[in-house]
């Protein structure tokens, strides 16, 4: 498993980078504009170098979620204010990066993405925006893994404490690693071993 951080700020999107993309793509750059041009370049560049096919002739499936795959290569995206990462792994894997920030409504979403014995040890640690975020990573990275949102996060039970992920014995085959991919964000990567 490797993964790839960039500072879209320093990145800008140049309209042949257009070419690269297929008509979904485009539509999507339609609707969200500049940063998801440069998102989609990065990672088609990315998996061209790492496999030699130009990247204009990568062209994705999607799952009934919109999660993107390509046969030759398992990767996950995720992008958070300015910041994007790219992870690769040689089986599925799910990736999620967040910006730690106050939240509005935190007590009312997180039954929603944490599993009743996580909701639990999260309000015993007093809540906070670094323990809401790095939980929303681990839950979006576990649901990616499996290809679903991040609204059936409460059914994948995790626990976290301590900078430690905890998973239930059937998830034996899974692993999560969490980490800082700059400062004020946190993130959490899901593969299968």
């Amino acid at each position: 498993m490797d993964y790839l951080l960039y500072n879209l700020d320093e990145h800008t999107a140049a309209e042949e980078d257009t070419q690269l993309l297929d008509a979904h793509e485009l539509e999507q750059y339609a609707a969200r504009g500049e940063q998801y041009l440069i998102a989609r370049t990065l990672l088609k560049r990315e998996l061209s170098r790492r496999s030699g096919v130009p990247a204009g002739d990568i062209h994705f499936c999607y799952n009934e979620h919109g999660k993107p795959s390509w046969p030759r290569q398992h990767f996950n995206m995720s992008h958070s204010a300015r910041l994007l990462c790219l992870a690769f792994h040689h089986a599925e894997i799910g990736v999620d990066i967040q910006q730690i920030r106050p939240v509005r409504r935190m007590d009312d979403i997180a039954p929603r993405i944490m599993s009743p014995q996580q909701l639990e040890r999260f309000r015993a640690n007093g809540s906070t925006p670094e323990d809401f975020f790095t939980c929303w990573s681990i839950a979006e990275a576990l649901v990616k893994l499996r290809g679903a949102t991040i609204w059936d996060a409460a059914n994948y039970p995790y626990t976290y404490a301590h900078g430690r992920v905890s998973l239930p014995a059937e998830y034996t085959n899974v692993h999560v690693h969490i980490f800082t991919p700059a400062p004020g964000f946190c993130g959490a990567v899901a593969t299968i071993h």
